[in-house]
Parts: C-alpha cells; structure tokens; sequence
C-alpha cells in the first residue's frame, strides 16, 4: 500500500509539470511572426531558416553594423563574411497585426521564424543608442517614422525633402473599399509609404560613408484583420499590396546605397486584439469629393488601452497556470499518507508519547 501511495503522490506532481508545460507551449505559440532579409549586402550572409527570438534583432542588426552587442546567441543565421564593409544603412519595417506578409514576400525574402518574447520592441531605441556612442561627431540618419501619424513627416523634410501629406487616391480594388474606416486606415498607410519610396527615387537619400538606420512602423493591417478576419480576402489582398510595396521600398533602398543596405521587415500578431478606438488615425483626405464619408464610431463602442493586450494575456495566463497547480497540489495531498509523509504528524505523535 505504502508503494501505491508514493507513485500517486508522484503521479500528483508530473501532471503539475504537464500542466505547466502545457501552457508555456500555448503562451510561446501565441506570438507568432517572421523575419524576413528582403535585402542583404555582399559582406553579410543569411543562411538557414532556425526561429530567432524578436528581443535578439537588436543584437542581430548591431551585429550587421559592426557594432559591440550586449549578449551572445546561439543563433547561426547570420554570418559577417567581410567586417571591414559592413552595410552603410539597415532598413527595418515593423508590420503589425499579421504573422507573415504571404507569398509575395516569402519568395523574395530568406525568412526565418519569429519567437515573439517581448511586446514593444526597443529595437530602434537601442540600435540608435549604440550608434550615438560609437559616432559622437554625428550626422547619421536616425529615424523611426510612424506611417500612421503624417503629421510627423514634416520633421524628416531634412532627410527626404518637403513630404506633403498623402491622399488616398480614387482606385478600383477587389475587396478593400476606401469607405471601410479600417480599409482606408490601411491605403492612407500604403500612400505613405509610397510617399517615402518616391522620395528616395528621386534621389533624396545618397551614400555618404555614414551608417544610418530607418525604422518604418506599419500599424493598421492589424484593425483590418480583426475586422475582417486573418484569412479574409480583404486581407489577403491587403497583404499583398504592402508586400508589393516593401519590395519596391527594398529596391529603392537598394539603389539609393549602391547595395550596402539590410533591408529587413518584421511581421508579428502577438497583440492581434480588436481595438475601438485608435490612438493614431490618419486625416481623412481623398482627392474626389464623391467618395463616402467613413462612417462615425457608435457612442457605445468599447475603448480599450494600447496595453489592453499586454495586461489581459497576463491575468489570463497567471490564472490558467495557478488553478492547474492549485489542483495539483490538491491531488498529491488526498493521497498523501499521515504516517510517513507529514512531519507535522510525526512531531505531534512522537511528542504524545514523550508526555505518556
């Protein structure tokens, strides 16, 4: 008997270990992405297809720029074939909402896996950081350009030259309709960058042996897919439309350097919430005064914070894995046995006879 109830106590305790197990799989799972190089310069080479966690890329770009980085990795992708020319600029577009772009993309692209461990991302911040140190006499490019918010486009006319803000222009598409508010959200953000591609085919951006780095950050393809759904096709041409527009954005960038540039996108779904309200809309500019007005949101509708994601996942999961344990534990003390497993038992019995 004594055998039967030590293999229950222990069986008590794998299926604590199972359960925790269990749901660091789902919460692993549940932040998908990719990392794709639309474009490597000669001097670097990308190989393999293992995942990478997203808090690494800081580590993987500074590393491309030849700069110190602050933890080693066991991640093999990237290889610096010749330190001495490393890329003059590295391009990283930032795509909310979606776990890849799709085809269009994946065939242009060597693409690897994203492990999404952290939620803002502080790539751009820590990249700049570096750079500041290492160049104290400046004049690098550092910009980080929020295609949702044209209001902001003025300060980089010193980079890119006068930026007017876009219009949504009267086009004929399949699905996407410009009087869905998240439809338009979506091709007033395709317009901006446009904007930027056009700029730098003008010639706007030239070498000048100074690294640089742009970060552009690509917003509503996440409110589009939770209106209509990850495998809409809605979506599906969304998807292919910013991913037409990244290649010619990695061309453009291509030429502009002569070929010393990383152009790198990043797609994840960690925070892929429905979201009422948003932060940062874009003013509603079409150039034809026929086009529908977006319809208003209701009164009614439910406003959620920018960490409403964050917070709830947290709460959510806390909750799963501590009602697991708790039940665990619970499981392994019904079968405990008083006699040999409780030394407060023992104490109290052998402390009994001491008084008799």
């Amino acid at each position: 008997m004594t055998v039967i109830r030590l293999h229950s106590r222990n069986m008590g305790v794998t299926m604590a270990l199972f359960y925790l197990t269990l749901v660091l799989s789902i919460l692993g799972a549940n932040g998908a992405g990719v990392f794709s190089v639309l474009h490597s310069p000669e001097s670097l080479k990308f190989s393999g297809t293992s995942e990478v966690d997203e808090s690494l890329l800081k580590e993987v770009l500074s590393a491309g720029f030849g700069l110190s980085v602050d933890k080693n990795s066991a991640w093999n992708g990237l290889s610096i074939v010749d330190p001495f020319n490393t890329p003059e600029a590295i391009v990283e577009v930032y795509v909310e909402g979606v776990s890849s772009l799709g085809s269009i993309v994946e065939a242009k692209a060597r693409n690897y896996p994203l492990v999404v461990d952290e939620y803002e991302p502080d790539t751009f911040k820590v990249i700049k950081h570096r750079i500041e140190q290492r160049f104290s006499n400046g004049g690098n490019t550092l910009i980080s350009i929020q295609l949702s918010n044209p209001g902001e486009f003025q300060s980089f006319s010193g980079v890119f030259g006068e930026l007017s803000p876009p219009k949504v222009p009267k086009q004929t598409l399949q699905h996407l309709k410009s009087d869905v508010e998240e439809d338009y959200q979506f091709l007033a953000e395709l317009e901006a960058l446009k904007l930027f591609i056009s700029k730098i085919n003008s010639g706007a951006i030239s070498p000048d042996n100074i690294i640089d780095f742009y970060n552009f950050r690509f917003r509503s393809l996440h409110a589009l897919s939770d209106l209509h759904g990850p495998n809409s096709l809605q979506t599906k041409e969304a998807k292919k439309l910013l991913g037409g527009a990244l290649i010619e954005l990695s061309k453009a960038f291509t030429k502009a350097y002569d070929g010393a540039v990383l152009v790198t996108a990043v797609c994840t779904d960690v925070a892929h919430t429905r979201r009422a309200v948003r932060s940062a809309r874009l003013p509603r500019q079409v150039t034809t005064p026929t086009t529908p007005a977006a319809p208003s949101a209701s009164p009614s509708s439910t406003s959620y914070s920018a960490d409403y994601a964050a917070i709830f996942n947290i709460l959510l999961w806390f909750g799963v894995v501590f009602v697991f344990t708790l039940v665990a534990i619970v499981y392994a003390i019904m079968d405990m046995d008083p006699g040999r497993d409780s030394i407060i038992y023992r104490m109290t019995s052998t402390r009994m006879k001491k008084d008799n």
